[in-house]
């Protein structure tokens, strides 16, 4: 085990909406206080501190006096390039790269200025914010097919519904978020051959995409815009650095038309980027790529205990391919909903129910493993112990 990850921050009484008593009370309808020992896997961030080396450039960072309005440098188009390459071995170009103001954010701003009134696909489950991005249009759920433990696009039903539609945007969420599946090439040409064929945009949540736990390379779709061009990816490093409060990213586009109009669409709302965001982005990028892979190395370690200690206790756990996130499937449990708050209630283990995930949840829960091992650890202990006497009390 690596000690740095071990000892998680303390995030308490800081504003962190992950560990806030006060948001804590609300969600789970529990009373806490400072001294209440918690155990908050629910919301998708890390408890994790930044490396020495980012943190010792940041604060030069922080030291410059000058915050004024700015351009962006080339540093930055260069940094993200640079960790395509390293981490992803992808070839992207600088032209393809539009500074933005945070992942769901660019989505919902690209489904605003594409297809306002049009119709739009969303695959539930997946991350609650996409149904958000879908309403500016006439939403249309295409769920994915639950097989064997694992998720798969309904093709057939796909292909279906744009024939008879008149689909505009087609949202992706990859890798998926809550199973952690990267959708596979095959998966993805599929998609790309129906969108091209039916001319729909396709816009792509990548945001998970460098918690790759498998030994393939993850496929983005930008690598499809010589086939199609009229793709857009919303990326950023705010999961895989934990900077999620500066609200910055980027969308990748290698469409001129797509890329120009998106950057217009926020010129015209007069929407500019967090100049610490910018400047933070490229300073994960650049100096924080050996602290990233001990990163993995723990989360896998992570992930693995929560699969073991579940499937001990007879609970469905998806394995992720990519992620942070472990998608769990509890047998017996008909209202997902009551057990997460009675399970809040008699553990303080705070677990993701699955109705924030849109349809199709029914008896699952999200545990979110980014956080140290030990305290991991006893949550999954009390989550199964709970579990047996919960059912244990159904069954009577």
């Amino acid at each position: 085990m690596n000690q740095k990850f071990d000892q998680i921050l303390q995030r308490r009484n800081n504003g962190s909406m992950k560990w806030e008593d006060a948001y804590i009370q609300k969600r789970f309808q529990i009373e806490v206080n400072h001294d209440t020992e918690i155990f908050p896997l629910f919301i998708a961030d890390m408890d994790y501190a930044l490396d020495e080396k980012i943190k010792k450039e940041m604060l030069k960072l922080y030291a410059q006096p000058d915050l004024g309005y700015f351009h962006i440098q080339d540093s930055f188009y260069e940094s993200i390039v640079n960790w395509y390459d390293h981490i992803h071995h992808i070839t992207i170009s600088k032209d393809w790269i539009i500074p933005s103001i945070g992942t769901i954010t660019s989505l919902n701003l690209a489904c605003d200025m594409l297809a306002r009134n049009q119709e739009i696909i969303i695959m539930p489950p997946v991350y609650g914010p996409f149904q958000n991005c879908s309403r500016v249009g006439k939403t249309i759920s295409l769920p994915l097919i639950y097989q064997n433990n694992r998720y798969y696009i309904d093709f057939e039903n796909l292909e279906q519904i744009l024939k008879t539609h008149h689909v505009r945007v087609l949202m992706l969420c990859h890798p998926h978020n809550p199973g952690g599946r990267m959708w596979s090439q095959d998966e993805l040409q599929q998609l790309v051959d129906l969108c091209k064929l039916y001319q729909v945009i396709i816009l792509v949540d990548e945001i998970h995409s460098d918690f790759n736990l498998t030994n393939q390379d993850f496929i983005s779709m930008i690598e499809f815009s010589h086939q199609y061009d009229q793709i857009m990816v919303s990326a950023s490093p705010n999961k895989t650095f934990n900077i999620s409060g500066l609200s910055t990213s980027y969308m990748l586009c290698a469409s001129p038309i797509l890329k120009q109009q998106y950057i217009d669409y926020l010129n015209h709302l007069h929407i500019g980027c967090n100049r610490v965001g910018i400047s933070m982005i490229e300073l994960v990028y650049t100096y924080g790529e050996e602290w990233y892979h001990e990163l993995i190395d723990y989360i896998r370690i992570n992930v693995n205990m929560v699969i073991k200690t579940l499937e001990q206790a007879e609970l469905k756990v998806m394995e992720p391919d990519c992620g942070y996130l472990v998608w769990v499937y509890l047998p017996h449990i008909e209202n997902v909903d009551q057990f997460v708050l009675d399970l809040a209630k008699e553990t303080h283990v705070l677990v993701e129910t699955g109705s924030r995930f849109l349809s199709h949840y029914d008896g699952f829960i999200r545990i979110n493993t980014a956080t140290s091992y030990a305290l991991l650890s006893e949550a999954m202990k009390r989550l199964v112990e709970f579990y047996k006497n919960y059912t244990k009390k159904i069954d009577d």
